[in-house]
Order: C-alpha cells, then sequence, then structure tokens
C-alpha cells in the first residue's frame, strides 16, 4: 500500500507492534515503507511513553536515537486546552480518554497527519474530531 503521500504519526501501540518480533505484518510493511518515504512524524508524547516502555538502559539508548532523527510535531497550550475540552466533553459522555491519546489525536489534527494506532479510544474520538486514522488489528 503506498502511504508515502500521506504524512502520519504512529501512536505507541503501533510502534510497540513494529518492534515486536511477531505477527502485526501488515502495520510493519506501511511503517518500514512510510519511514523510507520520510512521512513519519512523532510527537514529544509518543516518544516519552516508548522510552519509558524500554525494558533497560540499552534498550532506552537503542530507542533514542531513531525517535530522534524523525520529524516532531509541536504540542502547544491550544492543543492542550482543546484536548482538555475534548476530554472533558468525553467523560460527560461516560467516556475516560486517557490524556496522552488525547494529546496524541489533537496533535494529528492540528498537523493533518493520519494516526496509526491498535488502541480503540482513537475510533471514538475520530467520530468527534477532525482527524484521518487507521487501525491495525
Amino acid at each position: 500500500m503506498n502511504r508515502r503521500a500521506t504524512p502520519v504519526l504512529l501512536d505507541t501501540s503501533a510502534w510497540i507492534a513494529y518492534f515486536s518480533r511477531e505477527g502485526h505484518e501488515a502495520l510493519k510493511d506501511d511503517v518500514r515503507e512510510a519511514l523510507a518515504g520520510g512521512g513519519v512524524h512523532t510527537c514529544a508524547v509518543v516518544t516519552t511513553e516508548l522510552l519509558v516502555g524500554a525494558r533497560d538502559q540499552q534498550a532506552f539508548d537503542k530507542l533514542k536515537t531513531p525517535l530522534s532523527a524523525l520529524s516532531e510535531v509541536p504540542i502547544d497550550a491550544a492543543s492542550w486546552q482543546k484536548a482538555a475540552q475534548m476530554g472533558f466533553s468525553q467523560r460527560r459522555k461516560g467516556r475516560s480518554i486517557p490524556l496522552p491519546d488525547l494529546l496524541i489525536a489533537e496533535a494529528c489534527r492540528m498537523h493533518s497527519l493520519e494516526l496509526w494506532h491498535l488502541d480503540q479510544h482513537y475510533d471514538e474520538l475520530a467520530k468527534h474530531l477532525r482527524i484521518r486514522h487507521r487501525r491495525y488489528r
């Protein structure tokens, strides 16, 4: 699938699947193609979640270099406010969306990035935010 023309941001769930030794072949193929085309972006939330989850210092160092090579989209004060409003609205409807997911979705909306993920929270957010997303199963 040619996704080079579509700039993307991978959620932490997609990166974890990409780095997994088994499964998720469609996602891995798409990520490799997007990386080769220079179309993969990240944000501080995703980078931090991945680094916090590293199993040891060696894994931390191994992850840090390639992640720092990606184009990082900023999350400004307005994005924080929009994420807070969306989280508030969702909570009033009985749904609790984790703050990192709210921020990542807002970063994608603000920077017109397609969000690749394995997280059902984004399916719900996409109904209310104008974000393009692809959920891998």
